[in-house]
């Protein structure tokens, strides 16, 4: 059976996350969780597993920023190219 969060045990949750989770909420995922050994381990583990959550969002941001980037640079020339194309064939 599982044993009930105790009262002193949200709390420290709730203080830990409601920042976090503030700025997440505005598409801000720089904070960090504080994990701190004073906490008990059930404790820690769910705020290890929400600093794991913002770090793959992190991960997966600066991948979607990259492909972005890459797609930008291949649109820019291929709007190049048809240019010239359509240049020489004004010509």
């Amino acid at each position: 059976m599982t044993k009930q969060i105790t009262k002193d045990e949200l709390t420290l949750v709730h203080d830990a996350l409601i920042p976090v989770l503030a700025r997440a909420a505005i598409g801000s995922f720089d904070s960090d969780v504080e994990i701190n050994p004073v906490h008990s381990e059930r404790v820690n583990e769910l705020l290890m597993g929400v600093q794991v959550l913002l770090e793959v969002i992190r991960e997966t941001t600066a991948e979607l920023a990259s492909a972005n980037s890459r797609l930008r640079g291949s649109r820019d020339r291929s709007v190049n190219l048809l240019d010239e194309v359509l240049k020489r064939s004004l010509d």
